[in-house]
Parts: structure tokens; C-alpha cells; sequence
């Protein structure tokens, strides 16, 4: 199967789940975050303002910036295809981009090595490996970033990928029924 009809039918998915059981699903995820961060000594994050369809991330935003956490957000430039960590002040100040996605107004303040990226995608091998909205914008910044690489996804969206050379794999899964070190899985398999 192709990444596109993959992607496809994992947004079927994701836009199919019920309200309820997605909120429910979302607790669970905050709540292991909150707790990794505060095991691993995480003071910056890089996260995305979260779309309509993907784990609400609004609510974990917020309670980052309560601790004292620095937060920043990726803005895409459509034409270079580069892609920048940026400062995150307030829900106040946040505008849409031409692909509708939220980004902070003052783009002046940028951080593209905080300690732990959460890498957004949807579908995820239990390596790391990870399919995402397809324009390639993580892979490329991931070549060049040294922190940890984590994402936080539904259980419906661990699956098969289709991997290629230029895809860079995430260190740790968070699913609201399991942590998995595919970062260890990897190093498993590879020996």
C-alpha cells in the first residue's frame, strides 16, 4: 500500500473517533507526557498547535508554560521548505498560515535544538518510524536536530509504514495503553 491511500485511511481514522473515547484517549496521553517531563528534566519543548483531528495538544501547552517549560512551535516556509522551532507566548497571539495551521504571531524568537521535539505524524511503526502529512518538513529538520525525538499518538495509529532512506525515526511512543523505546527496538533489531 502507498503512503498517500495510507495516509488516507488513517485520517479516515482519526476523523471517525468518537468524542468521548478521543477525550478520554487525550487524558491518558497529557498524563503520561506530564510525567515524562517531569522524570527526564525536560525545561524546552518543540510542539505543534495541534489540527481538529490529531490529540489536542492546547491543553498540555498550557500547563508547560505554567512550570516554567519553554515552548515553541514549528513555522513552515511553504517555499524553502524549512521548517523553524519558534517562541510560543500565548494562545492570544497565535495566527493561521496559508495551510490553515496555527503558528505564533512574532516569529523573532526561535529555538530548533529544545530538549525534546514532539514529532507529529500518523501512522507509527513500534521502530519510530513514522508516516506523516507528506511534505516532508520533520525528516528534514530532524536530519540536524540532537534532542529527543517523541510523539504521542492514539493506539489506533500504531501500525506498518512504508519506510524510506531520508524518513528519521522518533526515540520514544506514548500511546494512552503503552510507552515503547523504539529507539531500543531499533538497536534490537539492527544486531
Amino acid at each position: 500500500m502507498s503512503k498517500k491511500s495510507l495516509r488516507k485511511d488513517m485520517m479516515a481514522v482519526l476523523s471517525s473517533l468518537d468524542e468521548q473515547y478521543k477525550a478520554s484517549c487525550e487524558e491518558q496521553l497529557k498524563s503520561k507526557f506530564v510525567e515524562y517531563i517531569r522524570q527526564n528534566d525536560v525545561n524546552s519543548i518543540g510542539i505543534v498547535l495541534s489540527m481538529p483531528h490529531e490529540m489536542n495538544t492546547d491543553d498540555i501547552i498550557l500547563w508547560m508554560k505554567a512550570q516554567g517549560i519553554a515552548v515553541y512551535t514549528p513555522v513552515c516556509d511553504y517555499s524553502s521548505k524549512e521548517m523553524n522551532f519558534i517562541k510560543f507566548v500565548s494562545f492570544d497571539d497565535v495566527l493561521s498560515d496559508e495551510k490553515n495551521l496555527r503558528i505564533p504571531s512574532d516569529t523573532s524568537v526561535m529555538n530548533n535544538q529544545p530538549d525534546l521535539i514532539a514529532v507529529p505524524g500518523l501512522i507509527f511503526s513500534r521502530e519510530g518510524y513514522r508516516i506523516g502529512y507528506g511534505g516532508g518538513f520533520y525528516d528534514r529538520f530532524l536530519k540536524n536536530y540532537n534532542g529527543l525525538k517523541l510523539s504521542l499518538l492514539f493506539d489506533e495509529q500504531l501500525g506498518d509504514v512504508v519506510k524510506e532512506t531520508h524518513d528519521v525515526p522518533v526515540d520514544i511512543l506514548i500511546t494512552p495503553t503503552e510507552t515503547v523505546d523504539s529507539r531500543a527496538r531499533r538497536q534490537i533489531n539492527e544486531e
